[in-house]
């Protein structure tokens, strides 16, 4: 629900006096501190079921495409001016994608009782809507299979059709048009295992013949995340299995036939992590083969602390809070920045870096959210 109107806060954007390797005394605990007196009643909130956690793209001119698929709901902020220019509700939303290098965004969602891909502009105007087969739905709604998931793939200049891989149970199965059943089926241990006692996919990602699907896994009040990696150019294929450590979160993305996997640590789980042990914060797998392209690990000086992870645009973002620095690295690992952390009160999400400026968006003990840009020098 939005707070009066219909414009999301994205607070004032805090030029931060801040150089790499160095934060003065005067910054320190600055960040909470935006003088919202300044913003009209309706500009001084999120909405009020926001939280920090929500997927973000940073898109071209300054924009950044919010998905909420807790809540159902897609919208579009400028977080130039601090203003939401448009927003959009499903009935659920399976898989989203922003086109590169092309004004649109591909939405995956059931609507009215209907698969449908939605194309909307980056203005939020919807530009075509198709539905599939209502079999399609059904897949992924049987509460047999416990947990479903479908990603899309663009036709691309090499010749690549449009295509479906839609998982459901042990099984992947790839579509294409006319959709009306699948062009190949690939099968996938990881919903089989015993060494959990539940495990559901939550993601699907497919473009042109790789395949990532995410699965969170539990066990003795345990976490675990396990991704299958999958070259579907090649019938009986099978996946490549990628294990994080237990009671890491990790998030995924799926980038030039690579998947960039990046974590952050659970706090309050029974069994903790080993302060002793390198954990891995950044990989980068080649989907077909699973090698291991690039790899950052970090080893926690405090188990009772927390790192959390950032992937957007060829960047990653880490904020150390055991070590009270901010970091950011290129994709290939190599360190681009660091700052020490201006405050220990505050969460992080990064948005974006571009033209010498990183953008955050931070949130207080208060749940006051704001854009921080800190310039990297």
């Amino acid at each position: 629900m939005m707070k009066k109107a219909t414009s999301l806060l994205l607070a004032l954007a805090l030029a931060l006096p801040m150089t790499a390797h160095a934060a003065p005394s005067s910054v320190a605990d600055s960040i909470p501190s935006v003088e919202q007196s300044r913003l009209p009643e309706d500009l001084q909130s999120f909405p009020e079921d926001f939280y920090i956690q929500t997927d973000m793209v940073s898109m071209a001119g300054g924009h950044t495409l919010f998905a909420d698929k807790d809540h159902q709901r897609i919208y579009m902020a400028d977080v130039e001016t601090s203003r939401e220019e448009w927003n959009k509700s499903y009935d659920h939303i399976y898989n989203y994608k922003v086109m590169p290098g092309s004004p649109k965004i591909v939405l995956l969602v059931e609507h009215h009782n209907k698969l449908q891909k939605i194309v909307l502009s980056t203005a939020g105007k919807t530009l075509s809507r198709y539905s599939y087969p209502d079999a399609m739905l059904k897949m992924l709604k049987n509460e047999s299979s416990l947990s479903a998931q479908i990603g899309w793939s663009a036709p691309d200049k090499s010749g690549q059709k449009e295509k479906l891989a839609l998982q459901a149970g042990d099984h992947i199965y790839i579509y294409q048009y006319p959709w009306k059943k699948p062009m190949q089926t690939f099968t996938t241990s990881t919903r089989q295992s015993s060494n959990y006692e539940n495990l559901i996919s939550t993601r699907v990602e497919y473009q042109g013949n790789d395949l990532v699907i995410a699965y969170q896994a539990g066990s003795l009040m345990q976490t675990q995340y396990v991704f299958d990696l999958l070259d579907t150019s090649k019938a009986g294929s099978k996946p490549h299995t990628v294990k994080v450590p237990w009671n890491l979160k990790a998030q995924m993305q799926l980038e030039n036939g690579a998947a960039v996997i990046y974590t952050s640590n659970i706090l309050g789980s029974p069994l903790g992590l080993n302060a002793d042990v390198p954990y891995p914060i950044y990989v980068r797998y080649d989907v077909k083969t699973g090698k291991r392209l690039a790899q950052i690990t970090r080893t926690l000086s405090d188990q009772h602390k927390e790192w959390q992870t950032d992937y957007s645009q060829g960047q990653l973002f880490l904020a150390d809070r055991a070590a009270g620095k901010l970091y950011l690295y290129d994709r290939s690992g190599k360190p681009i920045w660091e700052t020490a952390e201006p405050s220990k009160r505050i969460s992080y999400r990064f948005i974006k870096y571009e033209q010498g400026m990183v953008y955050l968006l931070v949130e207080n003990i208060d749940r006051e959210f704001s854009i921080a840009k800190m310039p990297v020098m």
